[in-house]
């Protein structure tokens, strides 16, 4: 298959003991059934020890169970019993691939590294140059087909790269970047409600041109001009699943400590980071149920969110930010009940991409 991934994929490596947070604890992670028949038959104490780790769900799925928050064969130097004494293969199909997460699109494999990984998140957050994409071939043949409207995913895939040009115009501010990538997710969603994709070239070019764009520039900035507050934003996070115990300490320093400005200017390149990762990341799901604007209104909503606790912190420093996104990406990126609340809040228009528009300068 075609392997497409970030330009800084390649210089990924595990901290291993060195990790400040490590992978092996706060969730629990469900074994697949071959590696589930391969520990029911290792042999000795070892296999024993790795069995009494193992406990079931309602729903009859086995995963290790946790001891005070961590996976109870996680050494105390951070190491893994499992891969000392079986190697990386004896791992589970999570445990093996994480920070890594695949989407397959057609005969398209696309690798994110999730920032819920410290290394990962120091690769985006400290890449000063904007992100790039590569591809390789892995030499696997393609797993299968997806349900994809073939028309809707390609223009998808041409709209996906002018979002990440629009976000990645440094002459502009992150306010006017992240308030055109909503109207552009606007303009686009109407498209494809539609299915006009006729109208696609003439969309993507206005969007490509600061010049030609200028009036979607200005309807952003008057948006923009509108008193809004951060929180709407804070009750959904709120009322989330909380899968930490920091992070609902983390949004009450903030309830009562709201940012003046949602994106610290100093900042701006992480900001600009963290929407690419996260556009690269949901953008394309669209292509399977059409529905782009609430995958948009997700990133930015995740991007601001993050932008407001981190201002509400007492150290503001980059290896703040860092240990914040990790966090932020824990419990909101690793929760399928989290992820498919703020896309039924954006679909019903609780919150509108207007209201985003306008706390981006809040």
């Amino acid at each position: 298959m075609k392997i497409l991934e970030p330009d800084y994929a390649s210089s990924f490596r595990c901290l291993a003991g060195a990790c400040p947070d490590t992978c092996c604890k706060d969730w629990e992670i469900i074994l697949d059934e071959d590696t589930l028949a391969r520990y029911q038959e290792l042999p000795g104490a070892f296999g024993d020890e790795v069995r009494a780790a193992l406990t079931q769900d309602a729903d009859g799925d086995t995963m290790f169970r946790l001891t005070d928050g961590h996976c109870p064969l996680l050494r105390e130097d951070g190491l893994c019993r499992v891969q000392l004494a079986l190697g990386e293969e004896g791992l589970c199909n999570t445990c093996r691939q994480h920070p890594r997460f695949y989407e397959e699109y057609g005969s398209t494999k696309e690798l994110t590294l999730s920032i819920s990984c410290p290394a990962a998140a120091k690769l985006l957050l400290e890449h000063d140059a904007s992100v790039t994409f590569v591809s390789h071939e892995d030499g696997a043949p393609v797993s299968g087909c997806n349900d994809l409207d073939p028309e809707r995913y390609l223009a998808l895939r041409c709209a996906r790269d002018t979002a990440i040009a629009l976000v990645q115009n440094r002459s502009l501010s992150i306010f006017d970047r992240l308030g055109l990538l909503l109207l552009f997710a606007v303009r686009l969603q109407k498209l494809l409600d539609e299915a006009a994709y006729g109208r696609l070239d003439a969309l993507l070019a206005q969007f490509s041109s600061l010049a030609r764009c200028r009036r979607a520039l200005s309807h952003a900035r008057r948006l923009r001009q509108k008193e809004a507050r951060f929180l709407p934003c804070w009750l959904i996070l709120n009322n989330m699943e909380h899968l930490t115990q920091d992070f609902p300490r983390l949004l009450d320093r903030c309830a009562g400590n709201a940012p003046a400005h949602a994106l610290d200017l100093a900042f701006s390149v992480q900001w600009e980071q963290l929407t690419v990762y996260f556009l690269w990341r949901y953008f394309l799901k669209a292509s399977v149920d059409g529905k782009l604007l609430s995958q948009v209104q997700s990133c930015v909503f995740h991007v601001v969110s993050i932008a407001a606790l981190f201002s509400a912190q007492d150290s503001r420093t980059p290896q703040a930010l860092l240990s914040l996104a990790g966090l932020y990406s824990k419990e909101v990126e690793h929760s399928e009940e989290n992820q498919q609340l703020l896309l039924k809040l954006f679909r019903r228009k609780t919150l509108t991409w207007q209201y985003l528009v306008s706390v981006l300068d809040a």
